[in-house]
């Protein structure tokens, strides 16, 4: 019986008729040629039925998101088709296949799109990949080199020493079966090995996803902080800036919650936090993270002192060319403290700008001179070439001739020229004239125990109320005498000589009050405003005022020597002109019209005179010790007046 099945079977080919199955068999064929000839559009599905893994993953993801990895056994391939058996796999312990596919599991799937694909001869036709199959199966990948397919999802994501063709080195490549129903993608994506590997995979993705969420919230929330940060050390900077440019104090007595007085500096912030809410949020934020201490005050205002001491220096460093100034002073403590001033030209104006200060610890020539140099070669100025000039005030161990800051400054800098301060000079002039006439030395004595007197607080606020009785506007306070700026006693001799009629009502009331110390002291300054106190006021406020101009020009950072040198023979004219009796009076009319309006006697009282015995005649002293002399006209101008001018005409 079946040798006859046999012989019906080999008559009908003979014949050139086919049995239904053959027919069956030529169809496909034909089917799978006409598809590879013309690939379809990506929506449809011409190749077979969708990915079976796509719909087991929805299934089994809740189930499987606890796991750390995909489960399978080594023999999760053994239900692969006969297509994939003809080619036998290899098996490694990690990705394999060559280099033109992804490397690891951060790599996204390679799926290149060519308009044409090598074709093999398999059968009787030329076959090759589709880029179609990318949209039916996310996991394959194609190789160029190789000309193969690959499963990304089981390279990365599936067990170790797993066999499979889509895992070998080189990969799957039988376009014939890659469609059929039961072998081939569709025949590999039912298998247990790959649906794992595909949970895994899309685990991963999920979890990175999430990590990427949570690093750029993360990353948000620290850009945020570190903008607020900014914003706030920057607050703090203005305020400490603002402090420092008023010349007002950071810092109270008790900066604790609940003081009354916490300092400008906290005040200010306190201030700033009821409008800004970054810095109410710092301010009430821990402790540790206020950066209000008085540490971080003095870093920032040293950051800030840094930032305009490097703009100085390359300001100086552009202009080449500079000259420096240098002087010496005590602060609160006491303590020597030398400051530095540049002067240069620089965007078409001399300019000078105060560079450093630094406590100076030997006050010797040598000491200084290193302390300069120092501070010079710290800023990066090239003071050996381009240090043109220096000035300091007379000091001998400044101004020395040999062993002097400034010969041993010119040691290093040959062209470094000393000119001696010319405000100094002036400064030096007024003290000499002002020691070399008794009568000037104890009126400025006079002068600054008035200031005294008038300070304590009892007679300061009479003295405020006795200026709105008598004068319109702002009360005006007397002046502290100085002792190294003379040029600026002129506002002091100004102030006493515009309210010379209220001081003197302020002594009479406070005099008739006896009480005591204040009283005595009311009427001892009450006897020396006489006539001649009331001339070297108008004296002292007209030549001072002359000198405390030529001062304020001297400190100007424009001006040069040369325009100094003019300034200075100008003044010397001016002084030399009053010398003129017409002049003189009618400065003694000012000084006459002076008293009559405070009180003061112009004509001396004549007294009884006594009568001398002839025994005693040549041998006895008839006036008092420390009696002064009747004053006229004359006499001031000749005891008072011609020395002082003549004085300052030789100091000059």
């Amino acid at each position: 019986m079946k040798r006859k099945k046999a012989d019906i079977a080999s008559f009908f080919r003979a014949s050139g008729k086919k049995t239904a199955k053959a027919k069956n068999e030529d169809e496909m064929e034909k089917k799978q040629a006409e598809s590879e000839d013309e690939e379809p559009p990506e929506s449809s599905n011409l190749n077979g039925p969708p990915d079976v893994s796509e719909r087991l993953i929805e299934s089994r993801t809740e189930e499987s998101s606890l796991r750390s990895g995909p489960s399978g056994s080594p023999d999760s391939h053994r239900e692969d088709s006969d297509s994939e058996r003809e080619e036998p796999p290899t098996t490694s312990g990690g990705p394999s296949g060559p280099p033109d596919i992804s490397k690891s599991r951060t790599d996204s799937p390679i799926q290149p799109r060519l308009k044409l694909y090598p074709r093999t001869l398999q059968g009787d036709r030329r076959r090759h990949f589709q880029a179609s199959w990318y949209s039916i199966h996310t996991w394959l990948e194609y190789s160029l080199s190789q000309d193969s397919a690959y499963c990304y999802a089981c390279r990365h994501f599936g067990l170790p020493h797993t066999e499979s063709v889509f895992t070998s080195a080189l990969g799957f490549k039988n376009w014939k079966k890659a469609t059929f129903r039961d072998g081939g993608f569709c025949g590999h994506a039912k298998g247990e090995g790959h649906t794992n590997a595909m949970i895994a995979w899309k685990e991963y993705e999920r979890a990175d996803k999430a990590d990427a969420l949570l690093m750029s919230t993360l990353s948000k929330e620290h850009h945020k902080q570190i903008e607020e940060n900014r914003a706030y050390i920057k607050s703090l900077a203005e305020v400490l800036l603002l402090t420092a440019t008023q010349n007002i104090s950071q810092r109270g007595h008790k900066e604790t919650v609940d003081a009354d007085n916490r300092g400008n500096f906290l005040a200010i912030l306190d201030m700033i936090a009821k409008h800004d809410p970054v810095v109410k949020k710092k301010m009430t934020g821990p402790r540790n993270a206020k950066y209000t201490s008085h540490q971080i005050q003095n870093e920032i205002l040293d950051t800030l002192a840094e930032m305009v001491r490097a703009s100085i220096i390359n300001e100086v460093k552009e202009s080449e060319v500079f000259s420096l100034m240098a002087d010496e002073t005590k602060d609160l403590k006491k303590k020597e403290q030398i400051s530095l001033v540049l002067r240069y030209y620089y965007a078409g104006a001399v300019k000078e700008s105060f560079l450093h200060f630094e406590s100076a610890d030997r006050l010797d020539a040598a000491g200084l001179t290193h302390k300069i140099i120092q501070v010079l070669e710290r800023c990066g100025l090239e003071y050996k070439s381009n240090l043109i000039g220096q000035s300091y005030d007379g000091a001998s161990v400044m101004s020395g001739k040999h062993s002097g800051v400034q010969a041993r400054i010119k040691e290093v800098a040959k062209q470094a020229f000393y000119v001696h301060c010319n405000a100094h000079c002036l400064n030096l002039v007024l003290v000499d004239t002002v020691k070399a006439v008794p009568q000037a030395e104890c009126f400025f004595a006079l002068l600054q125990r008035l200031y005294v007197f008038v300070s304590g607080s009892y007679i300061h606020n009479k003295w405020l109320n006795i200026q709105k009785e008598m004068y319109p506007g702002a009360p005006r306070e007397l002046q502290r005498l100085s002792e190294t700026r003379w040029a600026c006693r002129h506002i002091a001799c100004h102030t006493v000589l515009d309210r010379l009629p209220a001081i003197m009502r302020l002594l009479v009331e406070v005099a008739s009050e006896n009480s005591g110390d204040r009283s005595i002291d009311a009427r001892g300054l009450l006897a020396q405003f006489d006539l001649q106190f009331i001339g070297l006021l108008v004296i002292c406020n007209k030549v001072f005022g002359d000198a405390r101009c030529l001062s304020d020009m001297l400190q100007s950072p424009s001006l040069d020597l040369c325009s100094a040198v003019d300034l200075v023979q100008a003044l010397v004219q001016n002084v030399q002109a009053y010398r003129d009796e017409s002049y003189f009076e009618g400065l003694w009319r000012e000084i006459l019209n002076t008293a009559e309006k405070c009180d003061v006697e112009v004509e001396p009282t004549s007294k009884r005179k006594t009568k001398q015995s002839r025994w005693l005649d040549g041998h006895a002293v008839m006036s008092s010790t420390g009696e002064r002399s009747e004053q006229s006209m004359d006499t001031f101008r000749t005891s008072i007046f011609y020395p002082v001018l003549d004085n300052m005409l030789n100091s000059a």
